[in-house]
C-alpha cells in the first residue's frame, strides 16, 4: 500500500482515525532504514494525534520530500493507546521506527533500554539548535545523551475566569502571591458564588509536582549512581494534601470523580464558567477559553510563588527520538530538523503541536495566530527570566507511579484517606517500583 494514497477525502481519513490507524508502507512493515526500489533513502516515521495533526503532518513530509527527493519518508500514525502498545511489539521485535513521536513518561523506559539514538552529534549539524533555548534541548538530556528533540514547548499558568474572581474579599497580586494566599481565595471565591474556587486536572501529579518545585523539591530525583528516589519530604507533602482535603471538604475543590468522568472540556465547570481558577499548561489555554466563548472571560496568569523559586520551566509537548537501530540515522535527524525548525513546515503546523520552540518559527507564525494563541506565546516569553531547569526526565515505571497517585489523591479528595495514608501509600508504592525496575 503506497504512502500517496493517504492524499484522501476528509470522510475517509476520519474513518482511518476512528480505526486509529494508518499505514503507509508497501508491505505492512515499517522496519526502519533501507532504501526504496528506486534507490531512495528510506526513513520510517510514527506518531499518534488527530485527525488534523495526520493531515498537517503528511503535508509536512510532502514538502519535505519535495526539498529532499533522495529521501522517502514512509509513515503510520494511530491514537495515543494504540500507539504506544504497537511501539511497545515493534520495541520487542527490534523493528522501531527510524523516527517516532515520544512522550516525556517513556523517554527513560525506551532510553534505558538503549533503543534510542544519542542526537548529541547531530545537534549543531544535521540539527539546527539555533532560536532554541538550551534548557528546552536539555529537557531530554539521560546520562549525557540527548535521546530527543521537541518542536514545541508549554508551560504552567494559571487560568482566571475575572467575574468570579473579582467576587473574592482579597485581591491577588499574581506576580508575589503564594500558595496560601491562593488557597485562601479559591475558599472565598466559593463563599461568594457557591460554585467551584478552583477546578484541578485529571493528571493532577503535575498539580503536587508544581507545588514541591516551589519548595526546591520534585516528585522524584536521581542519586549519584543514576537511580531514582523520592524527591520530596513528607511535610511538603502534607501541605499540599492536606489544602487539597480542605478545600474538597468543602466542596471549593470537586471531587476527582467530577474531572475524571468528563468526557470534553465543554462539560469542564471551568469552561462554563462555573468556577474561579484553574491551573494548567499554556497549551490549554486556547482549548478553554474556545470552550468557553465569548461570554466568559479567562485570563492567563502566573501560578503562585514564582518569585524567587524558579518553579516555572519550559516543558517539551512531545519529542521525536530516533532509533538506536536505524540504519539511516543522519536522513532521520535531517527530517527531524525539518518538522522542528524549518519556518514552512512551522506554518503548516501553526500551534496544533503547541508554541514553537524554535523562537524563528515562532515568530514566522505569530501574525497568524489567534488571540488567545498569542497570548500564551507573549506568557512563555514573558517567564523566560522566572524558568528554572526541567524536571529531570521521568524514570521507567513512572506512568504507573502517576496512576497510583491519581489514586491516593481521588481518596483524599472523597475523605476515605488522609493526607498521612496517602503519604504512605504514595511513597511505598514508587519505592517499590524504582527498585523494581533499577536494583
Amino acid at each position: 500500500m503506497k504512502k500517496k494514497m493517504f492524499v484522501l477525502s476528509g470522510m475517509v481519513l476520519a474513518l482511518l482515525s476512528l480505526s486509529a490507524c494508518g499505514s503507509s508502507n508497501n508491505d505492512g512493515s515499517n522496519e526502519a532504514g533501507g532504501k526504496t526500489e528506486e534507490g531512495k533513502t528510506k526513513i520510517t516515521f510514527n506518531w499518534w494525534g488527530s485527525e488534523v495533526r495526520h493531515e498537517r503532518y503528511i503535508k509536512a513530509i510532502e514538502l519535505f520530500e519535495s526539498e529532499n527527493p533522495d529521501i522517502d519518508v514512509e509513515y503510520e500514525y494511530s491514537a495515543w493507546d494504540d500507539y504506544w502498545k504497537k511501539l511497545a511489539t515493534k520495541s520487542a521485535a527490534g523493528e522501531l521506527p527510524d523516527i517516532m513521536q515520544m512522550d516525556a513518561q517513556y523517554l527513560a523506559q525506551y532510553g534505558e533500554k538503549n533503543q534510542l539514538a544519542d542526537l548529541s552529534s547531530y545537534i549543531g549539524e544535521e540539527i539546527s539548535k539555533e532560536g532554541i533555548n538550551e534548557a528546552i534541548l536539555n529537557t531530554a538530556l539521560i546520562q549525557d545523551r540527548i535521546l530527543a528533540m521537541t518542536p514545541a514547548v508549554n508551560a504552567m499558568s494559571m487560568l482566571i475566569n475575572e467575574e468570579k474572581v473579582s467576587l473574592a474579599s482579597s485581591t491577588l497580586d499574581y506576580s508575589t502571591y503564594t500558595f496560601s494566599d491562593f488557597v485562601k481565595t479559591v475558599e472565598e471565591v466559593k463563599k461568594a458564588t457557591g460554585q467551584y474556587g478552583w477546578i484541578d486536572v485529571s493528571d493532577n501529579s503535575v498539580l503536587l509536582q508544581y507545588f514541591l518545585r516551589t519548595k526546591g523539591e520534585d516528585i522524584y530525583k536521581y542519586n549519584a549512581n543514576g537511580t531514582p528516589e523520592i524527591g520530596f519530604s513528607k511535610g511538603n507533602f502534607l501541605t499540599f494534601m492536606e489544602a487539597i482535603a480542605s478545600l474538597a471538604a468543602s466542596e471549593a475543590l470537586p471531587t476527582a470523580e467530577v474531572v475524571n468522568n468528563l468526557k470534553s472540556f465543554d462539560e469542564n465547570p471551568f469552561a462554563l464558567g462555573e468556577a474561579g481558577f484553574l491551573q494548567t499548561w499554556t497549551n490549554q489555554y486556547v482549548t478553554y477559553q474556545e470552550s468557553a466563548g465569548e461570554e466568559v472571560k479567562i485570563s492567563m496568569e502566573l501560578p503562585y510563588d514564582t518569585k524567587g523559586t524558579k518553579a516555572l520551566y519550559y516543558r517539551p509537548t512531545f519529542y521525536y527520538s530516533v532509533a538506536e537501530t536505524s540504519k539511516n540515522k543522519e536522513a532521520a535527524a535531517k527530517f527531524i530538523d525539518f518538522i522542528v525548525n524549518n519556518v514552512e513546515a512551522g506554518k503548516i503546523f501553526g500551534t496544533e503541536r503547541g508554541i514553537p520552540a524554535n523562537v524563528n518559527v515562532k515568530e514566522a507564525i505569530y501574525p497568524d495566530m489567534s488571540e488567545t494563541e498569542k497570548a500564551t506565546a507573549d506568557y512563555l516569553d514573558a517567564i523566560e527570566d522566572l524558568v528554572g531547569d526541567a524536571s529531570p526526565v521521568p524514570p521507567v515505571g513512572y506512568s504507573e507511579i502517576n496512576n497510583h497517585f491519581k489514586e491516593v489523591y481521588a481518596e483524599v479528595t472523597y475523605g476515605t484517606m488522609t493526607p498521612e495514608e496517602a503519604y504512605t501509600s504514595f511513597v511505598e508504592k514508587a519505592e517499590e517500583i524504582f527498585d523494581e525496575n533499577y536494583n
